[in-house]
C-alpha cells in the first residue's frame, strides 16, 4: 500500500480522534448543566469525589504522622532505619513533601550503617522522589550502580524506574539497550498503560537512530491493543512517518483482520462515546447514512456475501442492531435466497438481532424457519432452543411449554426440567409445574438445583392455600449459607422483622487483621524467611514484602506457615494473595462460625477469604455515597477478587472493573478533570468511582440492591428493558427472567457474598435480609446519569 492511500486512512482516523476529543468537551458542558439540577444527582453527590479525596488525604497525613512518631521511638538503629524507609515509601506515594523531607533528612547520614537491602531501598524510594520532581539525571546517578544487578530482590522495583529516567533524560541509545537486556522484568513489573507509554518512547528513540524495524516492534502493542489511548495515538503518528519514508507496515497492519480486531478493541474502550459509532463503522467500511451496497444482492458472489456477514457479526458485537438488520434484510432480499448456502446464518443472525431490538415474535419466526426449512443445518438444534426462549421473551409461556415438552432442547436434564417448570409456572399451569418440579426432585441429588425447585414449589404451595407447608419450606431455605439468592429471597418472603441490616455497623467497624497485634504475626517467627517478611510488613515496606512472598515455594511450607503467610499477605494489602492462600490451603465450613472467636483457624480462614479489603477507602466512599460497605466489597470480590490491576477481555479495568467510557462519564459528573484511564488501576480511585455509580443506580431503582447489582453488570439500559418486559412480576420472578445468564450468575454471586460478609465480619448468624420492595420500580425512560 502506498503512502498516499495510507495517509488517506490516517487522515480519516485522526479526524475521528479529534472529533472524539471535541465531543468530550461538548458532552461535558451539556452534562454539567444537567447534573447540577438533576433529581438523581443531588448537590451532595456532585461534591462526592472532592469530599472523598479530602478524607483520604487527611487519613494519609494522620497515618504518616503516626509512622513518624513510631520511628522516633524506635530504640534499635536498624529498626529506626526500617521505620524511616517505610515513612519515605508511603510519603512518596502520597506526594507528601514534608514527610519525604523528614525521612530523607534522617536516612542520608545513616547510609554507612545500612545493610545492602536498606541501602537499595533508600536509593529506589529517593530515586522515585527525584523522578517525580523531574530530576531525571539525579535518578540515574542514584540508581546507576544498581541498574544491572538483576539478582537483587529489589530489581523489579528499580528496573522500570531506571528505564523511565533514561528515556526522559534523552539517553536514547542507553534506554534501548537497557530494555533489550531487561525487557522481561520490566514488562512483568509495569502496568499496561505505563508500559505502552514506555514502548512509544522507545519507538521514538529507535526512529531517531533510523531503525524502522525496531521501531515497529515497539509499536505493535500500543497500536493494536490501545488505539485510542494517548500512547496509541502517538504510535499511529510514528507509524505514518515510517510509511511515508519507505516502511512496509501498511501492507501488514492494515490487513482486514487487523482492522476488524481493532474495531472490537475500540468498542471495548470507548463504546458509548459520541463518535465511537462512526469510528467503528468507518473501520469496518460501513457508511451509517447509506450502509446498503449499491449493487443488488443477486449480483454478489459467495465471498462477498460472506464478507457482509462478517461485517454484520461485528455490528452485532458493537450493538449496532439497526444497521445489522438493514444488511440482513438486504441479503435475504435476493431472488436466489432459498438456494443460498448462507441462509441459515442469516436466519440465526436475524433471530439475534430481533431479540436485541426487543422483537421476540420476529425472532421466534426466524428461528422457526431455520429449523423447519433447514433441519440439517448446524444451527438447527440451537435454533429450536432459541425459538422456545424467544416465545418466553414474547410472554407466550404456554406455547413455549408445549414446544419444550415435545423436544429435548437442553443437554442437561436440570436445564430442560427447569425451563419447562418455569414456563408452566408463568402461564399459571401450576399443577403441571408442580408435577415437573416434584418429579425432578425425586431423581436429582444436586443440592443447589434442588433448592431452586424447592423455593418455587413452596410458592406454589402458598398459591394453593397451604401456607403452613410454604412457611416450613422457606424457613429451611432461609437458614442456608449457600444456594444463593434463594435463602435471601426466603427471608424476604417470610418478612422476618427480627432480622436487621447492619450497614451502619459496617461504617464504624475496625479491621483487626491489619493490626500489628494480629497474633499470627505479632511475635518473632521461627522461619527465617517469614520473619523477614514480617519485619518488612511491620515497617510499611509492602512492595518488597510481596516480592519475597511471591518467591516462596509453598510446597515446602507446613499448614501453620501458610496461615502466617496468608496473614502477612493481608497486612501487605495483597488481599487476593491472602484470599487465594486461605481458600486453597486451609478451607473451613461456615457452619457454626463464631465471629467473636477472632483468632481461631476457622475465623482466620473466613476473614482472609472475605477480607475488609482497602477498608478505609471502602468506608469513606460508602459513607459519602450512603451505600452498604459490604455490598461494595461483595461487588469488588465478584469483579476482580480484590486484584487492583485486573483487566477483563472486554476492556473493564481495575478493582471494580469499570469500563473506560464509564470512567470518562463518571468523571464528568464528579468534577474530576484530566481523566486518565490509569486512574482506574488505583484502588482508591476505582472504589470512589464505583461507589458513586452504585449510588446513582440505587437511586434509579428506589433502593433495590438486586436491580442495582444487575445494572452494574449489564448496564441500566438492559435492566430497564427487562423491567419494561416484566413489570407485573415480583423481584424473585424478575431474577429468574433475567435473559443474560452472565448477569444472573453475577447477581447470585454478589447477593451470596453480601450474605457471607454479614455472617463473617459482623457476626450476623441469620445472614443478610435484603429489602426488595413489594414490586418492581418503574424504569427511567431517560437516564440522567449517562
Amino acid at each position: 500500500m502506498g503512502c498516499r492511500s495510507h495517509l488517506s486512512f490516517l487522515s480519516m482516523l485522526f479526524l475521528y480522534v479529534f472529533a472524539y476529543i471535541g465531543g468530550i468537551c461538548i458532552i461535558q458542558k451539556s452534562f454539567a448543566g444537567e447534573s447540577t439540577n438533576s433529581e438523581i444527582m443531588g448537590k451532595k453527590y456532585i461534591t462526592f469525589y472532592q469530599d472523598f479525596l479530602k478524607q483520604k488525604n487527611q487519613q494519609e497525613v494522620k497515618s504518616l504522622e503516626e509512622i513518624k512518631k513510631q520511628a522516633m521511638k524506635e530504640k534499635k538503629g536498624e529498626d529506626q532505619i526500617y521505620s524511616y524507609l517505610g515513612l519515605l515509601n508511603l510519603a512518596v506515594d502520597a506526594d507528601e513533601k514534608s514527610y519525604i523531607d523528614v525521612a530523607i533528612k534522617y536516612l542520608k547520614p545513616k547510609k554507612a550503617k545500612m545493610n545492602e537491602m536498606q541501602s537499595n531501598l533508600f536509593r529506589i524510594y529517593y530515586g522515585e522522589y527525584l523522578y517525580k520532581i523531574k530530576d531525571y539525571s539525579g535518578t540515574i546517578l542514584l540508581l546507576k550502580s544498581l541498574s544491572n544487578k538483576k539478582n537483587t530482590i529489589t530489581f523489579p522495583l528499580l528496573a522500570p524506574l531506571y528505564l523511565d529516567a533514561l528515556l526522559d533524560s534523552g539517553l536514547k541509545a542507553e534506554a534501548i539497550e537497557y530494555y533489550r537486556v531487561h525487557s522481561t522484568i520490566i514488562d512483568q513489573n509495569t502496568n499496561w498503560e505505563k508500559l505502552n507509554d514506555v514502548l512509544v518512547k522507545l519507538a521514538q528513540a529507535a526512529m531517531f537512530f533510523n531503525q524502522p524495524n525496531l521501531t515497529l516492534s515497539f509499536l505493535k502493542k500500543p497500536l493494536l491493543f490501545y488505539p485510542l489511548e494517548k500512547s496509541g495515538r502517538e504510535a499511529m503518528n510514528i507509524l505514518s512517518k515510517i510509511e511515508c519514508s519507505g516502511g512496509s507496515l501498511g501492507s501488514l497492519y492494515f490487513r482486514e483482520e487487523n482492522l476488524q480486531y481493532l474495531s472490537r478493541e475500540v468498542y471495548k474502550r470507548i463504546g458509548k462515546q459520541a463518535d465511537s459509532r462512526n469510528y467503528i463503522l468507518a473501520l469496518v467500511g460501513i457508511n451509517p447514512f447509506n450502509p446498503i451496497p449499491n449493487r443488488p444482492s443477486d449480483n454478489l458472489n459467495q465471498q462477498e456475501k460472506e464478507k457482509i456477514l462478517g461485517i454484520i457479526d461485528l455490528l452485532i458485537s458493537a450493538r449496532e442492531y439497526d444497521i445489522a438488520e438493514l444488511l440482513l434484510n438486504y441479503l435475504s432480499s435476493s431472488k436466489a435466497y432459498n438456494d443460498l448456502t448462507i441462509k441459515d446464518k442469516i436466519l440465526d443472525m436475524q433471530g439475534r438481532v430481533y431479540n436485541a431490538l426487543n422483537q421476540p415474535n420476529n425472532a421466534a419466526q426466524s428461528y422457526y424457519k431455520l429449523f423447519t426449512e433447514m433441519p440439517n443445518s448446524k444451527f438447527a438444534d440451537t435454533a429450536r432452543t432459541k425459538y422456545a426462549m424467544s416465545l418466553h421473551y414474547a410472554g407466550k409461556h404456554s406455547e413455549s411449554a408445549n414446544f419444550t415438552n415435545q423436544s429435548n432442547l437442553f443437554n442437561a436434564r436440570e436445564d430442560q426440567d427447569w425451563f419447562l417448570f418455569w414456563q408452566y409456572y408463568l402461564s399459571n399451569q401450576l399443577n403441571d409445574a408442580e408435577k415437573v418440579g416434584k418429579n425432578f426432585l425425586t431423581q436429582n441429588k444436586k443440592e443447589s438445583t434442588n433448592t431452586k425447585f424447592q423455593y418455587w414449589l413452596a410458592l406454589i404451595d402458598k398459591k394453593n392455600g397451604d401456607k403452613e407447608k410454604y412457611s416450613k419450606k422457606l424457613t429451611e431455605i432461609s437458614q442456608k449459607n449457600s444456594d444463593y439468592p434463594y435463602p435471601i429471597f426466603s427471608r424476604w418472603r417470610l418478612k422476618n422483622s427480627s432480622q436487621k441490616n447492619l450497614m451502619n455497623e459496617g461504617l464504624k467497624y475496625k479491621d483487626f487483621y491489619t493490626s500489628k497485634n494480629n497474633p499470627f504475626i505479632k511475635r518473632k517467627l521461627k522461619d527465617k524467611n517469614l520473619e523477614y517478611i514480617r519485619k518488612l510488613v511491620s515497617y510499611n515496606l509492602n512492595d518488597v514484602a510481596m516480592i519475597h512472598i511471591k518467591k516462596i515455594n509453598l510446597k515446602k511450607l507446613k499448614k501453620n506457615q501458610i496461615i502466617m503467610l496468608a496473614n502477612l499477605s493481608y497486612m501487605a494489602t495483597d488481599y487476593k494473595m491472602a484470599s487465594d492462600l486461605a481458600r486453597n490451603n486451609f478451607p473451613n465450613t461456615l457452619d457454626e462460625y463464631g465471629a467473636d472467636e477472632i483468632w481461631t483457624e476457622k475465623t482466620n480462614y473466613w476473614k482472609l477469604n472475605f477480607p475488609l479489603a482497602y477498608w478505609n477507602d471502602v468506608q469513606n466512599a460508602s459513607k459519602l455515597a450512603n451505600i452498604d460497605p459490604f455490598w461494595l466489597l461483595s461487588i469488588m470480590r465478584a469483579e476482580s477478587l480484590y486484584y487492583p490491576l485486573a483487566e477483563s477481555p472486554v476492556g473493564a479495568i481495575g478493582l471494580m472493573q469499570i469500563m473506560p467510557y464509564t470512567g470518562i462519564n463518571i468523571s464528568k459528573h464528579i468534577g474530576k478533570e484530566n481523566f486518565n484511564i490509569s486512574l482506574l488501576k488505583e484502588p482508591s480511585q476505582s472504589i470512589a468511582y464505583a461507589a458513586w455509580y452504585l449510588r446513582m443506580l440505587l437511586k434509579i431503582y428506589k433502593g433495590n440492591y438486586l436491580l442495582a447489582t444487575a445494572a452494574y453488570n449489564s448496564g441500566p439500559e438492559a435492566v430497564n428493558r427487562w423491567i419494561g418486559q416484566n413489570n407485573s412480576l415480583s423481584i424473585d420472578e424478575f431474577y429468574e427472567n433475567i435473559p443474560f445468564q452472565e448477569t444472573k450468575k453475577y447477581v447470585s454471586k454478589v447477593m451470596g457474598y453480601l450474605d457471607i460478609y454479614y455472617r463473617v465480619q459482623l457476626g450476623n448468624s441469620e445472614g443478610y435480609n435484603l429489602e426488595f420492595g413489594e414490586s418492581l420500580p418503574d424504569p427511567f425512560t431517560k437516564l440522567n446519569i449517562f
